[in-house]
């Protein structure tokens, strides 16, 4: 195959993102249609593509090797399966499904149809993680004991995203995001560090203990949240995710610290490395600024996940496995699953779960 064109499906914020990746910033691969939204045929004049009118008019393209979801996480369990039946390989963004169950439902359809799968975790495609990563394979810190994860915003996206100085909506209210039906809060932020969580460590997470609230009025799912894993391997990891941090906000907002037995690693995932060990903290690395709300299809914003999609698009043609599976993609939405459960019950919960 000399080159693998994509379908995308879905017109929103990562819709718009995988169109301008595809199209600007992958080699053996191009953009052949999006279907999705309303936004669909303004998005494909866009990138000079074919909007198609249903889904099944996009899948029934045999110029479409590969599809690209980015549609609300209760529409990625049927729109997989129904483009694996139609021979097409899948890469789905992030939460690959609302519970385990949907996730062994299109693992077993992928693996049926015999097509590629592979769920975004940009995380290990950015650069300040996979140097946070690269530090704990070489031993920098020992043997990873402890790590502390965080998520804080001040209202991130429960309001439209508008530039100050023409009025327009940079990216709407993701008012979906808010539906129960859609998952927990803590699933939609959650899977990229439930993922990393595996991925540093190596290790399979054996209990969670999850507590939710929302402080002040809270819409249908709450909107803090504190977790604890544990890994099998005996690693203690505690995260915290908050869209109501006040101003003037918490900095670094999306940021990791490994404690191991020799050293630490703080790693802010859109800015500085540091390592910290006998001799002092010192920078050892760092991501270039991007501004994801003003200019959010910046290159430097875009790196990570044209790195995920261009590796998805060469495990095709080389018949290989992608880099991220779909046994990666289940096992983040189990750990949150088991958080969701422990915040409901108030105890904690055990892995691998019983079905529910």
């Amino acid at each position: 195959m000399s080159s693998v064109g994509v379908g995308i499906i879905g017109s929103g914020y990562m819709g718009r993102t995988y169109a301008a990746c595809v199209t600007r910033h992958l080699s053996g691969a191009h953009l052949v249609s999006i279907w999705g939204g309303t936004r669909a045929p303004a998005l494909a004049r866009e990138f000079g593509v074919q909007a198609d009118d249903s889904l099944t008019a996009l899948l029934d393209r045999s110029d479409v090797d590969a599809v690209v979801i980015t549609s609300p996480h209760t529409a990625h369990r049927p729109q997989a399966m129904a483009a694996a039946s139609a021979g097409k390989h899948v890469y789905i963004e992030k939460p690959m499904a609302v519970s385990v169950a949907d996730c062994d439902a299109i693992i077993g359809a992928c693996a049926a149809a015999g097509v590629k799968l592979t769920v975004n975790f940009v995380t290990r495609f950015r650069h300040a993680p996979r140097a946070m990563k690269r530090l704990v394979d070489e031993g920098a810190v020992g043997d990873i004991r402890m790590l502390e994860m965080r998520g804080t915003w001040t209202g991130f996206l429960l309001e439209d995203v508008v530039d100050e100085a023409t009025g327009r909506i940079i990216i709407p209210r993701k008012a979906w995001a808010f539906d129960p039906a859609e998952g927990s809060q803590f699933l939609d932020w959650g899977v990229h560090q439930t993922d990393a969580l595996r991925w540093l460590t190596g290790s399979e997470a054996v209990r969670v203990y999850a507590e939710y609230r929302t402080y002040g009025t809270p819409p249908p799912i709450d909107l803090s949240a504190q977790v604890q894993v544990t890994m099998a391997d005996g690693v203690m990891a505690q995260m915290l995710m908050t869209y109501e941090t006040p101003e003037p906000g918490l900095t670094p907002n999306d940021w990791t610290r490994v404690i191991g037995s020799t050293g630490i690693i703080e790693a802010d995932h859109y800015g500085q490395v540091r390592l910290g060990d006998a001799e002092g903290w010192r920078v050892v690395d760092e991501q270039v600024a991007f501004d994801f709300l003003g200019d959010y299809l910046d290159p430097n914003r875009l790196a990570g996940f044209a790195a995920q999609v261009q590796d998805f698009t060469d495990a095709i043609r080389e018949d290989r496995a992608p880099a991220v599976s779909g046994h990666d993609g289940r096992s983040a939405v189990e750990i949150v699953e088991a958080a969701d459960r422990s915040a409901a019950s108030h105890q904690a919960v055990t892995l691998p779960l019983t079905p529910a």
